[in-house]
């Protein structure tokens, strides 16, 4: 009886997952922002970067807004880790005072030029286009109401209440420290500006005792 001989299977041929397509094309993108500062590129210009066709673009995104949405989104994570991690320091401390609460602020959100920048172009973008303003509007919800339980709960610690709603009060803490990136180009110390500013308006709209 001869014997049995089979012959090897062709190794599968890699694919490319969905996934990883859609982290490169965002990695694309983000790259052309970085370069250039704006987001008024083509779909050619991001697939040509990330080395895909139209048709893995358009199976992953809508439009180049949606795919600068996403880098803002990937950015914007970013910071919401770091700045529950600083919060969450504060909160766990045994004796936690204003400045720690301040700094976790002021650190949680740190000058990133490119989260601040997307979101200034997006922003701009949204007073014409409905879409990105619902989309930018429900992660900005998102990420403030998030925000507000642990904010909140590190003021209560140290017997500090806000005098108005949290949910505004949350918006107004974080619209201090925009506001004051936003300046930093005109002030050589912006550490200072952005402790003042998150912290004036944290005292300006709570009541109670720091010492408490």
């Amino acid at each position: 009886m001869e014997p049995v001989t089979t012959t090897p299977a062709e190794a599968p041929k890699p694919v490319r997952r969905r996934s990883s397509t859609r982290t490169a094309l965002i990695a694309a993108a983000e790259a052309i922002f970085d370069e250039t500062g704006s987001t008024s590129v083509s779909v050619e210009a991001i697939t040509r970067r990330a080395g895909y066709t139209r048709g893995a673009f358009y199976s992953n995104f809508r439009s180049v807004d949606e795919v600068f949405f996403a880098v803002y989104e990937q950015q914007a994570e970013l910071v919401f880790e770091l700045l529950s991690d600083m919060l969450g320091d504060a909160r766990s401390s045994d004796e936690p005072t204003l400045d720690d609460i301040v700094r976790g602020v002021v650190e949680g959100l740190p000058p990133e030029e490119k989260w601040y920048a997307i979101r200034s172009v997006l922003i701009t973008r949204a007073r014409h286009d409905e879409e990105v303003r619902m989309l930018l509007t429900a992660h900005t919800d998102h990420f403030h109401d998030t925000l507000q339980p642990l904010l909140v709960e590190c003021l209560s610690r140290i017997g500090l209440h806000p005098v108005i709603d949290p949910a505004l009060f949350t918006r107004a803490v974080v619209a201090a420290h925009v506001g004051a990136v936003s300046q930093s180009v005109l002030h050589a110390d912006t550490q200072r500006v952005r402790v003042a500013a998150v912290e004036g308006c944290i005292l300006g709209l709570t009541r109670g005792s720091a010492s408490a």
